[in-house]
């Protein structure tokens, strides 16, 4: 069930939108939970040797075992066993963050790109609709004029033609906006209304250095758990060979009547394994060879992403610098052949072919924004770059 609505606001931002994913979709809380379980895991394998008690009784005593009819044993690391399963606890942790912050990453490239189509499919609808608006107010001027038979009948059934077309598709466009919001509202798990649809959001997206993939990344995050890994393991089975040291609080038997406690130092030293401890560490340090030269690899391959993903958001932006200029221009051309019409200097299709100039502008215009939005987002998740969720 949503913890948060986005008929908090009147109209939903991109910062509100990203909060109300992350609060109410299940799988960030199911990778949250995978991070806290790797942590108290990382806890139990770094935890000191425990300590164990001994009770024991036998009848009679001539059978045997009587020495350990009571004994405190508590095993000694002094060759850092503790430490090795600890590493390996890190390298759990490590890939659970990492897999924690590609879900936040995939879920933001969702979020940005549904509500960048749901801002794009927001300014064609008020396109649309503007020029409906203009275009039924050349309607009704031109029915009175023919009314007044100042001129043809023949050129208000041009405009009526040019009126229908507006008309369908500002129903169309209003029918892609609702589809969009709606899309939208399910991938937040929030309710939203058609009121509330956003507006494209103003981004500055800051470059980001090639030397900062490797902690930004989820898939080289991952590579690196891995090594990590492969490494602890191989630490691990070294110390297979070592031996164990164990200190010892001993009791007499219970038959005994003469009650006495003393101290065993127990040293515990394995011989022969028949290779079983080579053959591991020599495994795990292949295995952290072959991360680390995934590792390598995929680190080229992020840093060619993270430029082509560059070179498209600049290109986006410059291209939305050209179509600003343009639109402008067509808005002045529009207005120009209004009066240019009424003072009879231009023709009715001249004018008309103005305004639908104009609706094509801000449809591409819309269409720009729109690539401009995938671009960010598709240089953010070369990058790794994870944006700020304010409620």
């Amino acid at each position: 069930m949503p913890i948060g609505s986005a008929a908090q606001d009147q109209q939903l931002t991109l910062e509100r939108a990203l909060s109300l994913a992350r609060q109410n979709r299940p799988a960030v809380a199911a990778a949250t939970q995978r991070v806290q379980s790797a942590k108290l895991l990382r806890r139990a394998l770094g935890a000191f040797p425990a300590t164990r008690l001994f009770i024991g009784y036998t009848s009679p005593a001539e059978v045997g075992g009587s020495d350990d009819d009571l004994v405190l044993a508590q095993p000694i690391d002094i060759f850092g066993r503790t430490s090795a399963a600890r590493a390996g606890g890190d390298a759990l942790v490590l890939r659970a963050e990492a897999e924690l912050r590609q879900t936040l990453l995939e879920l933001q490239s969702n979020v940005m790109t549904e509500y960048a189509e749901a801002a794009a499919a927001k300014a064609l609808a008020e396109s649309a609709a503007q020029s409906q608006d203009i275009v039924q107010r050349l309607f009704d001027a031109m029915k009175s004029l023919v009314d007044e038979g100042r001129t043809p009948g023949v050129q208000l059934t041009r405009v009526g033609i040019e009126l229908q077309r507006a008309k369908l598709t500002t129903n169309q466009r209003q029918a892609q906006l609702a589809a969009s919001v709606r899309r939208l509202s399910g991938l937040l798990n929030a309710p939203i209304g058609v009121d509330q649809a956003p507006d494209f959001a103003a981004l500055a997206i800051e470059p980001v250095d090639h030397s900062a993939l490797t902690q930004h990344r989820p898939d080289l995050l991952a590579i690196a758990a891995e090594v990590r890994a492969a490494e602890a393991e191989a630490r691990i089975a070294k110390l297979g060979l070592l031996p164990e040291l164990e200190l010892q609080g001993r009791r007499t038997p219970w038959q005994e009547r003469d009650q006495r406690y003393g101290l065993r130092m127990q040293l515990s030293i394995p011989l022969f394994d028949h290779g079983k401890a080579r053959s591991e560490t020599r495994a795990a340090q292949d295995l952290a060879e072959a991360a680390r030269k995934a590792l390598l690899d995929a680190t080229r391959l992020a840093e060619s992403e993270l430029e082509a993903a560059k070179i498209e958001l600049d290109a986006a932006t410059e291209q939305i610098r050209q179509f600003e200029q343009v639109d402008t221009a067509t808005h002045e051309l529009v207005e120009k052949s209004r009066i240019g019409f009424s003072e009879k200097a231009i023709t009715l299709i001249e004018l008309l072919e103005a305004t639908r100039a104009l609706r094509e502008v801000e449809e591409g215009m819309a269409e720009a924004r729109l690539r401009l939005a995938k671009a960010q987002v598709d240089y953010l998740r070369a990058s790794g770059r994870i944006l700020e969720a304010r409620s």
